[in-house]
């Protein structure tokens, strides 16, 4: 089994005391886009979407993605 790609939005989000509603506002998401990123397994992600991620969160993509063992 391959390895997993975690987002680890919702962390980041913790620890930036933002909510997703906030975040979705400031980055020009949808707020649906943003709940699942957060939420739901994602199996694919446009690298543009990751960009955004990054620049708005202010964090670099190795703090965004972090790969995870699978089991």
């Amino acid at each position: 089994m391959p390895s997993l790609v975690h987002i680890r939005l919702a962390e980041i989000l913790k620890e930036k005391q933002m909510t997703r509603h906030q975040f979705a506002l400031q980055a020009g998401l949808r707020p649906s886009t943003v709940s699942d990123l957060c939420n739901r397994p994602v199996h694919r992600i446009y690298l543009s979407t990751i960009a955004t991620l990054c620049e708005t969160l202010n964090v670099s993509i190795s703090d965004l993605l972090v790969v995870e063992p699978a089991d």
